[in-house]
């Protein structure tokens, strides 16, 4: 039932799409551009998918029942009827014209569309088995042609330009008796149209009269149309044309082809930032981390001594924002520390709740352990004994001598995470195009895999030294052609050719769509689709960090099935980031709240023990590994 709509108003189909959902729906108006051309209106079609459009629009008319026999001698209509009729005279295509385009449209996997402008012609369109019809803005105050056009059981769009408020009115009232449901474009009928005439408010007015509306926009550029969409227009139309300088009423004010793909890729933008899921403002997974960076924290001003009481001369706030926010200093006021706190140390919600750091222990099926810092490690050391840790590394700490952070442990495992930003905000790219950014990527992953084999010393029972690296391939403003992943490949393997690995082991991190790169968003190239990486597996004779995050948001923006690829790479895995996620941007959420359905996902893991993991929860660290905690805690009750 294609054409069928609910009749609340908000919301019905055409041709699959749901029109008033989250996606704009965009009509290529082809009209009469085609200039009577058969050939010329199928470039137009062609234009149009290229461009990125939902629907291509035609027009129909029936001259002998649309125009008057005017009385008295030739030439007694006023001079712009005479234009009009000339020109459509030279530019009209045939009623089976039109049904070829009917079937081209079809066979090009894009909506049609068509205007008829009068009772004859609903009755040639309803031979086509059209999923809607649209009435121009002449037609607003033509209750006939209105029922006509609904007698088909179709979708109806109306435009409203030229009209005043009770005429649309009793448009509305009208076609919403006739129970088809329909949507409401605001227009300004002037080709083009002037800005200042257009008077785009109005939209809001036009929500207060129907629960659909739309814009159909004869203007110069795509600003306003696009403005439109964020005002709340959830179908747009504008014309278009192979050259605007092309003879017809409608060639100045439409669109040629590079201007419609703006168009498009401008309401696609604006369709991705309108969504607002609520309750308040909700910060994003690129704000976060910015939060984390740029804000600040409550702090200790000086050394506090376990079972001293909080003053406000022994807090401060200073950067980064890591800790408990500033406006929580006062809530830490008259309450006892629980703990020896440095001077520097970051307050946290345990300090206000005097929840103690005691002894955990874990058992599961593999290899389990936590990310660390050098600074932090023996912190954890003395609260549990995991089978491996995971040193989370900065550039900066390729300069720093391990032994004097660490000591000797018996962990099954090691497991060291290169830095993804490097001097000079440098991120690791083994795949670069430029050739002189790729060396440094290679001689700064050398400095880790030097640094790896000097923390190897204190793990002399480990199994094997494992380096986790993004190793690139990632673009700044779009996605590369899919021609371009092979060479990217062909890049990383000409890239490990040169280091030396020594005793460590390269295992490449899965990677999301659209990975954050310290509060920036990139497209993601390689290392992403399951398939591809279990192919590039054998062929490279790879093992793989996957990280369930960058999993599930690649499955949810890919339409993917998690579990199938969790199946398809847990043979290709040597270690596990265990992690949550949101959508496509909702990376390390709290694990249990995201989209993981986990007792599918756990069951999958234990039958691969010897796959490590950690929990990777986004800043699990802050609070003596509160978020850590949580997540192997929620883990155990799977087992």
């Amino acid at each position: 039932m294609e054409n069928q709509g609910s009749m609340n108003g908000s919301t019905f189909e055409i041709d699959g799409f749901t029109i008033g959902g989250p996606r704009t729906f965009v009509i290529a108006e082809i009209g009469n551009n085609h200039n009577g051309s058969v050939e010329l209106a199928k470039k137009l079609v062609d234009a149009s998918i290229a461009a990125g459009a939902d629907c291509a629009k035609f027009q129909l008319r029936n001259r002998a029942a649309l125009y008057r026999t005017a009385p008295g001698e030739e030439g007694s209509e006023d001079l712009g009827v005479e234009y009009i009729q000339d020109l459509l005279n030279k530019v009209e295509l045939t009623n089976e014209e039109h049904r070829e385009m009917r079937e081209y449209c079809a066979q090009k996997g894009i909506a049609y569309m068509c205007t008829p402008w009068d009772e004859p012609s609903v009755d040639v369109l309803a031979t086509f088995d059209v999923p809607a019809l649209k009435l121009a803005s002449a037609d607003l105050t033509n209750p006939y042609l209105i029922r006509k056009a609904a007698s088909l059981g179709k979708p109806l769009i109306l435009s409203t330009g030229m009209s005043f408020e009770p005429e649309i009115e009793a448009a509305a009232k009208l076609v919403t008796s006739l129970g088809v449901p329909f949507a409401l474009l605001h227009c300004n009928s002037t080709y083009p149209a002037p800005e200042g005439d257009i008077h785009l408010g109005y939209i809001k007015r036009l929500q207060e009269i129907h629960g659909v509306i739309g814009y159909s926009g004869h203007e110069r550029g795509t600003a306003v149309t696009i403005a439109a969409v964020a005002l709340g227009a959830k179908l747009v139309e504008r014309h278009i044309t192979l050259d605007r300088n092309m003879e017809g009423p409608d060639h100045a004010a439409s669109l040629e082809p590079a201007e419609f793909k703006s168009l498009v890729d401008g309401i696609r933008q604006v369709d991705q930032a309108l969504p607002w899921t609520g309750p308040g403002r909700q910060a994003s997974q690129g704000e976060l981390l910015n939060r984390e960076n740029l804000s600040k924290s409550v702090i200790a001003a000086r050394p506090i001594r376990q079972g001293e009481i909080f003053h406000e001369e022994s807090l401060r706030v200073a950067s980064p924002g890591q800790g408990l926010p500033p406006y929580r200093l006062p809530d830490l006021l008259g309450k006892t520390a629980h703990r020896d706190i440095r001077a520097g140390d970051f307050l946290y919600e345990g300090d206000l709740t005097g929840e103690r750091t005691v002894k955990r222990t874990y058992r599961f099926p593999g290899y389990w352990g936590v990310p660390v810092r050098y600074h932090d490690f023996q912190q954890y050391l003395a609260v549990i004994d995991p089978d491996l840790y995971e040193f989370h590394l900065s550039y900066r700490d390729l300069s720093l001598t391990p032994a004097k952070y660490l000591k000797t442990v018996d962990c099954k495992r090691l497991v060291v995470h290169a830095p993804e930003l490097f001097e000079n905000s440098e991120l690791l790219d083994l795949t670069a195009d430029d050739l002189g950014y790729r060396q440094r990527s290679i001689d700064n992953l050398k400095r880790v895999v030097e640094a790896t084999e000097q923390i190897r010393e204190f793990f002399p029972a480990a199994d094997s030294a494992l380096i986790v690296a993004n190793c690139g391939g990632f673009s700044m403003d779009e996605p590369f052609p899919l021609a371009h992943r092979a060479e990217l490949y062909g890049r990383f393997t000409d890239a490990c050719a040169k280091i030396d690995f020594g005793s460590t082991e390269l295992i490449p991190q899965n990677m999301a769509p659209f990975p954050w790169h310290f509060g920036g968003q990139r497209h993601q190239n390689i290392f992403m689709m399951p398939d591809e990486l279990a192919r590039k597996a054998k062929e490279l004779k790879l093992r793989y960090c996957i990280d369930l995050s960058h999993l599930q948001m690649t499955c949810n923006h890919f339409s993917l099935d998690f579990q199938e690829a969790l199946a398809t790479l847990l043979p290709h895995s040597a270690h596990l980031h265990v992690a949550d996620a949101l959508g496509v941007n909702g990376e390390g959420v709290v694990i249990g709240t995201g989209d993981v359905d986990w007792p599918q996902t756990w069951e999958k893991i234990s039958a691969y023990p010897s796959v490590s993991f950690i929990p990777e929860v986004w800043q699990g660290h802050k609070d003596h590994g509160a978020g850590f905690w949580h997540a192997l805690d929620f883990l155990t009750e799977l087992n």
